[in-house]
């Protein structure tokens, strides 16, 4: 009986495997491959055209520590960080609560506020882009009724990165208001109970209970909004193509750049391993804030 039991469990073993093949086979291939190629390519002269043409070494990684632009990008990526991350969390957190009220038509309004996440990011930008047109778009002609010039949105370096922030924010913001609305429903309502009872306000219930009670999805959010910020390229690439005046390069952008435009793709995928290092610390302490053992 030993044996045949052994044997049994051997084949649900084995059947376990062949559906967790397909996944790993698409995390080798698709995703730790690649990794691995360009960590190789990042130490050569590479072209997509001529291939490895030379053995460089650190070379790539020290002139890139040299390079005022790639530092440039750099800080034009950490202001975006700054325009996109806090308003994705604290506007998700809004929308969250609001939503998860038991009050009517917040299930069209949920369904409303995702239909953005499900649509194509170059769709949105060309028609924020058109909105947002300094001659025609509709919402300059909206300020004029309010007595307000009409403002070039995308074409003034001051203007031109919050307002892809914004566009960024209002194309994802449903994601994150989602995960949020999860945790919400997650929290066991005795907990509210019991802080009525000893009196608290409704402020203190949610900054003692909700708020601590949902760090697990906030602290993903916040991880998630952050890899988004520094990799952010789509918008920019529609709307602005780095500019005005380099006010948009931000560090994908200006990566895409040289390895596509300039043929430096060696030198490229050195910046983008840094950028993976940058995030991977930045993540790290992230998670360390929320002060939890993941």
């Amino acid at each position: 009986m030993g044996v045949l039991r052994l044997k049994k469990h051997r084949k649900v073993q084995y059947l376990f495997l062949l559906f967790v093949i397909p996944a790993m086979a698409n995390f080798i291939i698709f995703r730790y491959l690649p990794i691995a190629w360009a960590i190789r390519t990042s130490f050569w002269d590479y072209s997509l055209l001529a291939g490895f043409r030379r053995f460089l070494g650190f070379e790539n990684y020290i002139n890139l520590f040299k390079d005022s632009a790639f530092y440039h990008s750099l800080w034009i990526t950490l202001k975006y960080f700054i325009y996109y991350v806090p308003a994705i969390v604290i506007l998700a957190l809004g929308l969250a609560s609001f939503v998860s009220q038991p009050k009517p038509g917040v299930n069209f309004l949920r369904a409303v506020i995702f239909i953005p996440v499900v649509t194509s990011f170059v769709v949105v930008s060309i028609v924020w882009g058109m909105l947002l047109n300094k001659d025609v778009g509709m919402v300059n002609s909206i300020l004029q009724i309010f007595g307000i010039e009409r403002v070039a949105f995308l074409l003034n370096s001051k203007t031109a990165l919050p307002t892809i922030a914004m566009i960024s924010v209002w194309k994802n913001v449903g994601y994150s208001m989602i995960i949020i609305v999860a945790g919400l429903k997650g929290i066991d309502g005795s907990f509210y109970e019991s802080a009525h009872l000893d009196g608290a306000s409704k402020i203190q219930i949610y900054w003692k209970i909700t708020i601590p009670m949902i760090s697990r999805q906030l602290m993903f959010v916040t991880i998630w909004a952050t890899l988004q910020a520094f990799q952010s390229f789509i918008p920019v690439q529609t709307l602005t193509m780095g500019g005005p005046n380099r006010s948009t390069n931000v560090i994908v952008y200006h990566l895409y750049s040289i390895g596509f435009n300039f043929g430096r793709m060696g030198y490229a995928t050195a910046m983008s391993i840094v950028l993976l290092l940058i995030l991977l610390v930045i993540s790290v302490g992230q998670m360390r804030l929320f002060k939890r053992d993941y």
